[in-house]
This record gives C-alpha cells, structure tokens and sequence, in this order.
C-alpha cells in the first residue's frame, strides 16, 4: 500500500516545497538577483548539480528520442521558470501562485492524447473538486488577473510547463527514472548557458554586485536552491510514479501552503511576508478544506 501510494505523497510534497521557493525566490528576486535573467541562470546552474552524482552512481544511456525529450524537458522546465521570474516581478507570490492552477486545467487533456491517461471515477471527482476549488482561490483575484502584467507571462509559463511534464512522463514510462533525471539536469544546465548568453552583459553586471556580499548571501542562496533542486526531483519523481494529470492537480495546494507559512511567519518577518496583508482569510481557508478533501478522495481512489 506504501508503495501504492508513494507518488501521492511525493505529489504533496513538491508543492509545499515549491511554496517555501516562491517566498524565497520573490525576496531573492527583489533584493539580490533583481533580474529574472540572472534568477533563471542561477536556478539553472543548480538543477544541473545532480550531474555531479554521475560521477558516483551508475546510469544508463537513452535511446536518442528518449535523451531528447529529456534534455529538451529540461530546457522548457528553464524557460518556463524564466517566465515564472518574470510574472513575480510585476506581482506578488501568491497571484502568481494562483495562476499556476492553469496547469491542472490543461494537462488531463493533453495527457489523454498524448500520454493515454485512464482516471478512474473517484480520482475524476477528486480532481474536479481540488480544480473548483483552486480556480476559487484564484477567483478572489479575478480583477487582478484581467489587468495583471503577469497574466500573459504566466500562461506561456504554463504550456511550457505542461510540455515538459508530458515530455518527462513520457520517458519515465519507458527508462528508469534516474537515467531520464541526469539527461533533464542536462537540459537545464543548456538552459542556464542559454539564459546567460543572451543577457550577458546585464547578468556580468549582476553578479558583480552579488560578489562583495557573497558570504552573507551565500547560505541563503545555497538553502534556496537545494530546496529547489529537491522541489523539481520530488515532482518529477511524483510524475515517474503517478497519473501526470493527477499529480499537477495536487499541485494545486500550493497556494495554501504559501499562505499558511506567510501567515506564521509575518510576525517575524514582517518585510519578508507580505502575503500574510492580503484579505479574506476565511475564504480561502474554506477553500483549501476543499481542496483537502478533493485530495482525500484522490487518495481513497488510489488505495483501491
């Protein structure tokens, strides 16, 4: 049964990790990057650490299809966090967050063409409930979205976003899963060159102004980026165990864990937690009970 369920635990995870990363990378952002350039090229510089395990465990060369749609799963994985970076500079975490619950939107229907998804019938009322409820945290923004800079940003986001997890799925159900992860990590470290080249000048001009402050910032950039690198292997791993369309609806949980941990924190950190001024607090938790039990029944559903 444990094992059964492992991907549903594993699909719970990343977002709460990705959550903590969203907080993070939006103080990062404002404070030390100040670019979505040099933000991009950093995430994609750490993604590309688990490489360095080659050197120690074994793994498997790919079919040449296979390696493809990974490295370029990768590369797209860069892109869309490149417009994610983009859409949190004009907005604050938690509209941005919101917005990633397009994905779920959109993924059981390309999944159903191009990876031959089967839901059973409780997973299918999991899935509408955790969706309603997402898009009615996202609701409560609605004026935002229609005037938001974010909005287009995001969407391309998205649909990068989607395109890679099909295209990682699609290898997961046919190599191991370690294998496939070296060759994404590959594909994220081309991106980070990418992103890197093409603002060049402007990223040489950041990281200069990071340097003198590298000892102060240095653990905070390292603790950032391995909570990243642990939220992408964690959703990836979620995604080579389970349902592609299940697993980014979960994801949908997000935007709680985002308001949870702002709401316990702002005390301390006021400056650093923002999210925790925004209103309707109630409805949202309503909401999020929701969601909750739009994820039980995705549980119940899997046990069977």
């Amino acid at each position: 049964m444990i094992k059964a369920m492992s991907w549903f635990y594993l699909a719970l995870l990343a977002p709460l990790l990705y959550a903590i990363v969203n907080l993070i990378d939006d103080n990062l952002l404002n404070f030390v990057y100040k670019s979505p350039y040099l933000a991009t090229v950093s995430a994609g510089f750490y993604g590309a650490l688990p490489l360095l395990s080659r050197f120690f465990l074994p793994s498997h060369k790919l079919p040449t299809n296979l390696a493809f749609l990974a490295v370029f799963g990768g590369v797209l994985t860069l892109t869309y966090i490149f417009f994610y970076f983009k859409s949190l500079q004009v907005e604050t975490p938690s509209v941005v967050v919101a917005l990633f619950g397009l994905a779920p939107a959109t993924i059981p229907i390309l999944a159903h063409f191009f990876v031959h998804e089967h839901l059973t019938a409780l997973e299918i009322l999991g899935f509408l409930i955790v969706l309603s409820a997402s898009l009615g945290l996202a609701v409560d923004n609605i004026h935002e979205f229609k005037f938001s800079k974010a909005l287009w940003p995001m969407i391309i986001a998205v649909i990068f976003m989607d395109a890679a997890t099909l295209m990682t799925k699609y290898d997961y159900q046919r190599a191991d899963f370690y294998s496939v992860y070296l060759y994404f990590s590959a594909g994220m470290a081309i991106g980070g060159i990418f992103f890197w080249l093409i603002k060049m000048k402007e990223n040489k001009r950041g990281l200069i102004s990071i340097l003198p402050k590298i000892k102060k910032l240095l653990p905070i950039l390292i603790a950032a980026e391995i909570i990243a690198v642990t939220a992408e292997l964690t959703l990836n791993l979620a995604i080579s165990r389970g349902p592609v369309s299940l697993v980014k609806v979960i994801e949908g949980i997000q935007p709680m864990y985002v308001l949870l941990i702002a709401l316990i924190l702002y005390p301390f950190r006021p400056k650093f937690f923002r999210e925790a001024e925004s209103g309707h607090i109630i409805r949202k938790f309503i909401l999020m009970a929701i969601i909750i039990a739009g994820l039980t029944i995705i549980g119940l559903a899997s046990q069977a």
